[in-house]
């Protein structure tokens, strides 16, 4: 299988097709793995939290409030599962794919704050360094790495089906290397009694949690932005519609995601007399292509044999060398 093919079908797995509510054989145990890896996860937030306040390591609660971000990553991720599946509603036309990318605008936007809060205490503690119970600090961290790693291994199969899980064991990986960093600062403090290297792993961690932060808020603002989906390349879309029979342009081109995976499409193609003949065939072609090339299996094409019908999308909108020009706008001559 092909990385193309690969990617398609982790698609297809993440966003099913229209009208289908039967929840994947695949995903059929994922809900009450996820619930496992959530209840787990939060438990290691809450030790790790209580843990840092009790030892003083800086180090610890930083990795706390990573333990967090992975906590609602899975519980997102879990959401979307339910949700994902749900039917569209008169009130919610596309359904509440949409709700994970609040969620994660969100998420990212909080940890930027938490992570600028983290970086100002890591400084203080670089110039007035302070005693830290390195052996209770070691107990509670190597629990946390422990934890993390039954969460992968509960979780570990179904990255090969969801991108959404995915991401959410991402999380749980860039933890336990936390973790592990932990046990290196806690280990050494014990050995040597330099209590700065406590600050200097909260550093660490911080950049690495400010870093990931920035990514999910800005793949949540470039969603909600309505940009054109990862992995998409716009006018490889538009010349793949233009390659086939009777089509002579195509115009009014938008590619968007609805969530993390789901593609949607709109387009105006401008045909021959001849295709206008058999609308029906082309319109499947186009849907076919789109679908296994691309990955987009919500996709609303327009006919038209003349040109745009709108006068503002027209003068508007831009249209690459080749395609309809304002100039050839119809409603112009009126």
């Amino acid at each position: 299988m092909t990385p193309k093919e690969e990617r398609r079908n982790k698609i297809e797995a993440t966003c099913p097709a229209k009208g289908e509510r039967t929840l994947p054989e695949h995903e059929q145990g994922l809900r009450g793995r996820l619930g496992w890896a959530v209840a787990i996860t939060v438990a290691i937030f809450l030790a790790e939290l209580i843990g840092g306040w009790w030892t003083g390591s800086l180090a610890l609660l930083s990795d706390a409030f990573h333990v967090a971000t992975d906590a609602f990553s899975l519980a997102l991720t879990l959401l979307a599962v339910y949700l994902a599946h749900r039917p569209p509603s008169d009130r919610h036309t596309f359904g509440l794919h949409r709700l994970e990318i609040f969620a994660a605008a969100f998420n990212g936007g909080s940890l930027l704050v938490i992570s600028a809060m983290l970086l100002w205490e890591a400084i203080e503690r670089f110039l007035k360094p302070v005693p830290v119970k390195a052996g209770e600090m070691l107990v509670i961290a190597a629990i946390g790495l422990i934890a993390n790693l039954i969460v992968l291994a509960l979780l570990h199969r179904d990255t090969h089906h969801s991108l959404n899980v995915r991401s959410a064991v991402l999380h749980i990986v860039g933890d336990a290397a936390s973790s592990v960093g932990v046990l290196a600062a806690g280990a050494i403090m014990a050995v040597t009694g330099w209590f700065w290297v406590d600050p200097a792993i909260s550093l660490a961690i911080t950049v690495a949690i400010a870093y990931q932060a920035g990514r999910v808020t800005w793949e949540a603002a470039h969603i909600l932005m309505e940009g054109a989906p990862k992995g998409i390349d716009t006018p490889s879309v538009r010349d793949a519609l233009l390659s086939l029979p009777h089509v002579r342009q195509v115009h009014d081109l938008h590619i968007w995601s609805l969530c993390s995976q789901c593609r949607y499409l709109s387009a105006h193609l401008v045909v021959s007399e001849e295709g206008l003949r058999d609308p029906t065939t082309l319109l499947q072609r186009a849907q076919i292509l789109l679908r296994q090339r691309f990955a987009i299996h919500h996709a609303t094409l327009q006919l038209e044999a003349n040109g745009c019908a709108d006068h503002y999308l027209c003068a508007n909108h831009h249209h690459p060398e080749g395609q309809m020009t304002n100039d050839q706008c119809p409603m112009n001559d009126q």
